[in-house]
């Protein structure tokens, strides 16, 4: 009876994994279109995602917890019910249980590479705002006054000019 609830819980958790995916190759289009309105939109059903998927943590973890005690399972050293150890002792449905771990995992796998490669477009779109904010630096005058208030550069200006002019 357990292993069905885990089994669908694993199942929501599945569709919560893809509907993020989905969200994060909809912020990586986002990025790289520069459609900002847009991409707020994609971050906040991103944030609305993650707290579903942090409360089917939760849950998850309450019923691996439950299933464990009913199987006479021990946590291991730091307290924890590892899925697997529930996995292995399911029965029938062990083959089940165990595609539907290998198919979050895999999911988790392609949301790291998202992720990441989202992380790559904001890193390059910063480089190049420091690149133009540096070109554009060197059009700039240096200032004239210094902090005290007294002019820089007076002795190269009053030597250099007036003696010219005269």
């Amino acid at each position: 009876m357990e292993s069905n609830a885990i089994e669908l819980h694993l199942t929501k958790e599945e569709s919560l994994y893809k509907e993020l995916i989905s969200v994060l190759q909809a912020e990586t289009e986002n990025l790289v279109s520069r459609d900002f309105r847009a991409l707020y939109e994609t971050v906040g059903r991103k944030e609305h995602i993650l707290k579903r998927i942090e409360l089917s943590g939760v849950e998850r973890l309450k019923l691996v917890r439950d299933a464990s005690e009913k199987l006479g399972l021990k946590p291991g050293p730091k307290g924890e019910f590892p899925l697997s150890d529930v996995i292995e002792r399911s029965g029938a449905s062990r083959a089940a249980l165990e595609s539907k771990r290998n198919i979050i995992i895999s999911l988790v796998e392609s949301i790291k590479e998202l992720n990441h490669l989202n992380g790559l477009v904001v890193k390059g779109s910063l480089d190049n705002i420091n690149k133009t904010l540096g070109f554009l630096g060197n059009f700039l005058q240096t200032g004239v006054y210094r902090q005290s208030g007294a002019f820089d550069g007076f002795a190269t200006v009053k030597g250099a000019h007036l003696s010219e002019g005269a």
